[in-house]
């Protein structure tokens, strides 16, 4: 029994040595391909490259400038600016942020591609980005791939090919002497039927491509990208899938340099580390971006293992992970309720859910505020019981909006879902858009009528000359005081005629565009001043505050704004003179408000009935028995033509308001000073 029972725990810890160590050994490969997808580096070259500076690294880098060779004419990678002869590029960012990482100085020397690996073999440069060649390798130390070079082909979105493989009987543009005209004569040389033509450069390339003189273009995938992003910015091109070649670049330093070697690879993994290569990346290039470097294969042996990995310890976490799914699907489907809830109530119209029976499941706090009830109250409730939704309900599904409490509504019904019965209830505040529809057809129906207007005043008046000039030669030969009479009738109605005709061209006449600095105040009291006696003689006192800016001078339509005014006085002092008590009163307030000058203008005259008010500023539209019914259309054409507005509200018995809105021009207009 006491043999078993050892032999039982010796197998127990032999499992439990075995399944720690299958763990740290899937957790390994793991990390390991995780690095390796990360950083393309293994994790040995991770552990070495992740400690920081040796005592001797930090000497060297305190002891002198490292200079690194560029292109000058490789962008987006190196090049010089011809602005303002700036090294830039995704190297020089690179080799910049390098030097903030590392604290030293890097300093960048531009040379000619062809020459840059001999200037670095005769240690003109400390460093020099270069292709990671057979020859290469044997002459210079390369540190990590910073990115991979790939000849791509280009072509029209709507070519035919998709694989470099489908290529034929095309023409292909390339640029002489580059990795990608070698790689081009290897690929396509025994192909007859793909003829390479040759060009200075990428701008050669892009040309003949626009004129159709080729049919692709081979070159570098990211030089080719920025080409798009910066000086075409659409995407009637794309790139064929596969590439023709491919070479990783990489940070190449003389054998006897290892110290700077190492230096530099800290420095890349550091920035891999903290994504600069990404944010890099992302700066120069736009919509066309080139292809992320490849996988390694052995990701796939990784991925393999991680699929074991998962197999083994399913059986023991999958109670876990499905309980935290199922909590995480849980708080989700809270927050989206939640969400749902704080649109609804974020909308301006109220909304109510109700079921088979008519009852409230749901409604927004749009809605409790139009009833006056809190959604606790209402839930569950039949909505034909709430007394507060009665008027709402009796006009459900109208076409036009109704009345009620001083606003507009809109009501409909919508069904929510079929099978269960379920309908919507909106009830939609229709007012803004209701007043807004007025006042067009009002406009609309103003710029109708003024132009029928002027041209009739204009057609009147040729028969009203002839006919005021015949009445003066009949007057020579009146015989009778009866004569007399009817002549002085005839002078009075053609002087009215007259009048009329005037205040339909007097519109016309204003000078829409004339804007001056003038005392906005003086203005309104030197009308004040004008109509002085005709208010005292009917009894009526006058009240004026001037707010903010009243001591201002402003640019603004002086014509226009004294038209305003002694329209507004004259129809005031005709409403006032009803009043029996005789204590007639004129209220006016007026502020200068951002760029608008804004003025109510009140008086406690009879008022206007409610179902008048809307034709107010109509044409012709008058209750004396002397009017043309032209002067507040004329104020209101006036005042929209300069971009103001003018309104009114009006109680029956109590008086009226107009709220008037002049705009102010700042900094413009005439100085009549």
């Amino acid at each position: 029994m006491i043999f078993r029972k050892n032999e039982g725990e010796v197998a127990m810890r032999k499992k439990l040595i075995l399944s720690v160590l299958l763990f740290i050994i899937c957790a390994g490969v793991i990390k390991s391909v995780d690095i390796l997808n990360k950083f393309e580096i293994n994790v040995f070259d991770y552990i070495r490259y992740s400690v920081g500076m040796t005592p001797e690294e930090s000497r060297y880098l305190e002891s002198k400038k490292i200079y690194y060779g560029f292109d000058v004419k490789d962008a987006p990678f190196s090049y010089v600016s011809f602005e303002n002869d700036q090294n830039m590029g995704i190297l020089i960012d690179y080799f910049n942020q390098l030097s903030v990482t590392l604290e030293s100085d890097f300093v960048g020397i531009p040379y000619n591609d062809y020459n840059l690996a001999r200037m670095l073999k005769e240690g003109e440069v400390d460093a020099a980005p270069l292709n990671i060649t057979r020859y290469n390798r044997d002459v210079f130390l390369f540190t990590q791939a910073l990115y991979t070079e790939r000849s791509k082909i280009l072509v029209r979105s709507d070519s035919e090919f998709e694989h470099v493989g489908d290529v034929n009987n095309i023409s292909i543009a390339v640029i002489a002497g580059t990795t990608a005209h070698h790689a081009a004569n290897e690929y396509f040389g025994g192909q007859k039927n793909v003829k390479l033509i040759l060009a200075k450069n990428l701008e050669d390339c892009f040309y003949m491509f626009g004129m159709k003189e080729v049919d692709a273009i081979l070159g570098d995938e990211a030089q080719i990208s920025y080409h798009l992003n910066q000086a075409i910015k659409d995407k009637q091109f794309r790139f064929l899938s596969e590439s023709v070649s491919e070479e990783e670049v990489a940070m190449a330093v003389n054998k006897d340099n290892e110290t700077l070697y190492h230096i530099l690879n800290k420095g890349i993994l550091e920035l891999k580390k903290t994504n600069q290569f990404a944010h890099i990346h992302s700066k120069w290039f736009g919509s066309f971006i080139p292809e992320v470097k490849v996988r390694s294969a052995s990701g796939s042996a990784a991925n393999m293992v991680i699929i074991v990995l998962a197999i083994i310890f399913f059986l023991v976490f999958w109670n876990r992970a499905v309980a935290e799914q199922v909590n995480i699907k849980t708080k989700e489907l809270k927050e989206s309720r939640k969400e749902i809830r704080d649109i609804l109530d974020s909308l301006t119209m109220g909304i109510i859910v109700t079921d088979r029976e008519d009852c409230i499941e749901m409604c927004n706090v749009t809605l409790c505020r139009l009833i006056g009830a809190s959604f606790p109250e209402v839930l569950g409730r039949n909505i034909f019981e709430i007394e507060a939704l009665a008027e709402y309900l009796s006009h459900v599904d109208q076409k036009e909006a109704f009345k009620y409490n001083g606003l507009y509504y809109l009501a409909a019904w919508r069904d929510f879902d079929v099978a269960l019965g379920k309908k919507i209830l909106t009830i939609e505040d229709y007012t803004e858009r209701y007043r807004y529809e007025l006042l067009t057809r009002q406009e609309s129906k103003m710029i109708a009528v003024g132009e029928l207007s002027a041209g009739f005043a204009h057609e009147i008046r040729n028969p009203l000359g002839l006919i005021r000039s015949y009445i003066y030669i009949l007057r020579k030969k009146k015989s009778t005081e009866l004569d007399g009479h009817a002549f002085a009738v005839i002078d009075d109605s053609v002087d009215r005629i007259n009048r009329l005709i005037e205040n339909l061209l007097s519109f016309s006449r204003l000078s829409m565009e004339n804007t001056a600095l003038v005392d906005w105040a003086s203005v309104i009291e030197g009308i004040l001043q004008l109509e002085e006696k005709n208010l005292e003689k009917n009894g009526i006192a006058v009240k004026i505050q001037m707010g903010a800016g009243g001591g201002e001078k402003l640019y603004l339509n002086k014509d226009i704004l004294e038209l305003v005014l002694i329209n507004l006085i004259n129809n005031s002092v005709d409403a006032l003179k009803e009043r029996a008590e005789g204590n007639g009163e004129i209220r006016l307030n007026a502020e200068v408000s951002g760029d608008k000058l804004v003025i109510d203008f009140s008086d406690n005259g009879q008022g206007i009935p409610e179902d008048k008010i809307s034709s107010v500023f109509n044409p012709f539209y008058t209750t004396k028995d002397t009017g043309t019914g032209l002067g507040l259309y004329i104020v209101n054409s006036e005042l929209s033509g300069i971009g103001g507005h003018i309104s009114l509200e009006s109680r029956y018995g109590q008086g009226t308001t107009f709220h008037i809105i002049v705009p102010i021009e700042r900094g413009g207009g005439i100085d009549t000073e």
